[in-house]
């Protein structure tokens, strides 16, 4: 467990010195800054369109560090064949990936956090009543953001960062697309159609269990069940996917 802390530690570094993150910053904080012009439109709704539009803003930022920085967070080390200085250590490669997984996850964290405290700076001033609605709303982004990076990292296990970033982005939107898949599946009467959209809707996480931007814009309280729940489906998505690329990555051979 010293091994994995130690490799997601220097991870956690070595991100935060990378300018994509600032760039992602960046772009959150001008969607932020966006949906206070644009709630300027319509006073009754500001607080709405802003929480909205916040709530987005964080989202994109944690998807997208999960699929592009998770895409090179592996093949960075196998170019620059500082892998093979850190396996013959007594570091496996299963605590290897578990490592770098973690060190990519606090950033996560720390970005959602550091921009969660913006939102709600925003949202205070403009009157919103907080409540755990909107921490709710935040850990269902970084569940997505657990499950898209195991994805990135699987792929990135045995193909290129161009190709893991394609893969992972596809996985992404038809996860969101799932609900509309079975809806047409159950309208159609094609039975191919019909048994492809269950073995995707079986294969794929449906990322849409994650989505609680509504209940925030509502002020409908967030059922603790399905908070539950969708931590044992973020996490059980996460460690299948770490063993399946740890496993992978096992069989590689680096020299």
């Amino acid at each position: 467990m010293r091994e994995v802390w130690v490799i997601g530690k220097n991870t956690y570094k070595e991100i935060l010195r990378d300018r994509i993150l600032y760039g992602l910053l960046v772009f959150a904080l001008l969607l932020i800054g966006v949906s206070l012009a644009l709630g300027e439109l319509s006073f009754a709704e500001q607080t709405r369109i802003s929480a909205n539009f916040g709530l987005t803003g964080i989202h994109l930022s944690a998807v997208i560090l999960s699929i592009f920085v998770g895409s090179t967070l592996v093949s960075r080390e196998i170019d620059k064949k500082t892998i093979l200085t850190l396996l013959v250590r007594p570091v496996s490669r299963v605590q290897f990936v578990a490592g770098k997984a973690l060190g990519l996850s606090l950033v996560i964290a720390t970005l959602v956090s550091g921009l969660a405290l913006v939102l709600v700076a925003v949202l205070s001033y403009l009157g919103m009543e907080l409540n755990l609605i909107l921490a709710g709303a935040l850990i269902g982004v970084l569940f997505e953001s657990l499950v898209l990076l195991g994805i990135t990292l699987f792929f990135s296990s045995f193909t290129t960062p161009m190709m893991t970033v394609v893969f992972s982005a596809s996985l992404f939107l038809i996860g969101h697309w799932l609900g509309s898949l079975r809806f047409f599946a159950e309208k159609s009467q094609s039975l191919e159609f019909s048994v492809m959209s269950q073995v995707v809707t079986a294969i794929v996480p449906d990322l849409e269990n994650f989505n609680w931007r509504e209940y925030v814009i509502y002020a409908d309280p967030i059922p603790l069940s399905q908070v539950l729940w969708a931590g044992v489906n973020a996490f059980a998505w996460f460690g299948l996917l770490i063993v399946l690329t740890a496993f992978i990555f096992g069989r590689r051979d680096f020299a």
